[in-house]
């Protein structure tokens, strides 16, 4: 390489650590995951050890299997014997079923679940355990995240309203879920089937690709190998590579070859690829930043994104009802509590929900406002606010309060047009904006309970 010739690869804070985790603390990075962060507490991968298995099914004994490549040798030397295709999925969904019973999940598929703002994972592999890790992590082990699984003859897409839906996360198995029906990827000709089908504009998920072509990728372990990560970036971006436009993320030991990175240096220089170990020592150094990121924003001198200081009350309401609940917040500051109160900024933007989500992040007590404007079918940004404050009530600790509803009309808290999860917690009520001294005196116990947290953390 000349001096001076840039390089797709940087892994430096200013040039590689810093703008990801900015891009991801704004929403703007879509992981996509593949089997190398797929690893046992015996060190092994799940799939070579699904593979012996399947080898051992099918009477291959004692055969050496290329790792990356071993589903794929299993399934060529069942053919070679004479057998048939279509005999693989159903011995290997019995196989995989066994061994995914009492499989662990892997600590980085629940360190990646742990970063808050992903909302949207994309996985190359069949088995559940990213869906799991993200229940575990988000929803307390019950089945809450969507999952959606991609086939060639059965095309599944993204809901319209996705951004909107208050689960902890959606799922999207891009190269299909485990079967007994050849729907999903297990040889190379699996592969190049599925890719041939999302790349035709009749049978491609046009949501997903629409997130997928304005986020940047953040590809982990996916072992595609060279022809195949250059398609998928290729198709996924919807233009030529060579063309300027999102930065992409890759941490792919078994991809990241001398040719791959010859080919991002001449024709996307805009990708970086990460070069100090594989995608499993990737995830663990992006989830210490994060969390180092996460506790600085915390910590109680620290003030917010509008100068509040950490663990103020948070007021989200439509903003037809700005005059009613300004009352209520003048109520609570006369109280000698620290509000968030937005009066300008309710449509939102880039810059400024940014500024929201930290402010929610840092709050001690979530306080949505219902009325029957807030029932409205319109996009409303409001939505955005209570959505993220219940992605991270989810990860506080069990029994600490932090989202309260307060109506302040005739609305049912258990109106189907909100959100679920406000349905299972009680509501207060504060007609017109006026708080009663109980509601006041309950407020501020949650308040003072945060704040003597808050200064215990700090010491």
């Amino acid at each position: 390489m000349n001096e001076g010739e840039a390089k797709p690869c940087e892994t430096s804070d200013i040039l590689f650590w810093d703008p990801l985790l900015e891009l991801i603390d704004e929403g703007r990075v879509i992981p996509v995951i593949g089997r190398d962060l797929l690893v046992g507490n015996s060190g092994g991968n799940l799939y070579g050890e699904i593979a012996a298995r399947l080898a051992a099914r099918l009477g291959q004994q004692d055969l050496p299997l290329s790792p990356g490549d071993e589903l794929n040798e299993v399934a060529y030397r069942h053919l070679a014997r004479g057998g048939n295709l279509r005999e693989i999925y159903p011995a290997l969904k019995t196989v995989a079923g066994q061994l995914l019973k009492d499989y662990p999940i892997p600590e980085v598929l629940l360190q990646l679940a742990r970063i808050e703002p992903f909302k949207l994972f994309v996985t190359t592999t069949f088995d559940s355990l990213l869906t799991r890790a993200v229940n575990q992590e988000r929803a307390g082990g019950r089945s809450e995240t969507q999952t959606i699984a991609y086939a060639p003859n059965d095309v599944k897409d993204l809901p319209r309203e996705w951004k909107l839906d208050c689960v902890p996360a959606f799922v999207y198995q891009l190269l299909g879920t485990l079967s007994a029906e050849p729907s999903y990827v297990v040889t190379k000709e699996d592969i190049i089937e599925f890719f041939h089908s999302l790349q035709s504009e009749t049978r491609r998920p046009p949501i997903l690709f629409d997130e997928l072509k304005k986020k940047s990728l953040l590809m982990l372990g996916n072992r595609f190998g060279d022809w195949v990560s250059w398609f998928f970036m290729r198709m996924s971006k919807g233009e030529p590579l060579s063309v300027p436009g999102k930065p992409d993320y890759l941490a792919d030991y078994a991809s990241a070859n001398d040719n791959l990175i010859l080919f991002l240096r001449s024709f996307s220089r805009g990708t970086k690829v990460y070069t100090s170990g594989g995608a499993v020592e990737f995830v663990h150094e992006l989830y210490q930043r994060w969390s180092a990121r996460v506790l600085a924003e915390r910590k109680a001198d620290a003030p917010s994104a509008t100068g509040k200081p950490a663990g103020a009350l948070f007021l989200s309401y439509a903003s037809e009802d700005r005059d009613v609940v300004e009352k209520i917040k003048n109520r609570l500051e006369a109280e000698g509590m620290d509000v968030f109160f937005d009066k300008g900024f309710l449509e939102g933007g880039d810059e400024w929900e940014k500024k929201i989500r930290r402010n929610i992040r840092q709050s001690s007590l979530f306080l949505p406002v219902i009325s029957g404007n807030t029932l409205t079918r319109e996009k409303r940004f409001f939505r955005v606010e209570w959505n993220d404050a219940i992605e991270i009530e989810r990860m506080s600790p069990p029994g600490e309060t932090f989202l309260l509803p307060i109506v302040i009309d005739g609305t049912s808290p258990t109106e189907e047009k909100l959100p679920a999860r406000f349905h299972q917690i009680q509501s207060v009520s504060a007609p017109g904006g006026e708080v009663s001294p109980e509601l006041i005196a309950h407020i501020k116990q949650l308040y003072r309970r945060h704040q003597l947290a808050l200064s215990a953390g700090a010491a």
